[in-house]
């Protein structure tokens, strides 16, 4: 039991690592930035949990929804257990074949 929560736990760690460094990936290389003249970063998914921007200043504006942090958080390990829980599922109707 112990060894499976660990399980899940890393595995929500890199899926949730792997799909914010995606978000920042894919918001830096949009056009978006090249044509509105300056830039902005936003991070998360579903939920953008940190935001950086620049209006007519050197220093850039930047700040963090730590509630919605938790709500990737909680929903990557949600999903990731409910894979989990299926694919376990489907091994022990296979065994049982």
């Amino acid at each position: 039991m112990l060894k499976n929560s660990l399980k899940v736990i890393l595995f929500s760690f890199l899926v949730f690592c792997s799909t914010s460094f995606l978000t920042v990936i894919n918001h830096l290389t949009s056009p978006i930035n090249e044509t509105i003249g300056y830039k902005s970063l936003e991070i998360g998914f579903p939920f953008k949990y940190y935001e950086e921007f620049m209006i007519d200043c050197p220093n850039p504006n930047y700040g963090w929804n730590l509630n919605y942090l938790i709500f990737d958080i909680i929903l990557t390990v949600i999903i990731v257990s409910g894979i989990k829980y299926l694919i376990n599922k489907k091994n022990v109707l296979q065994h049982r074949l």
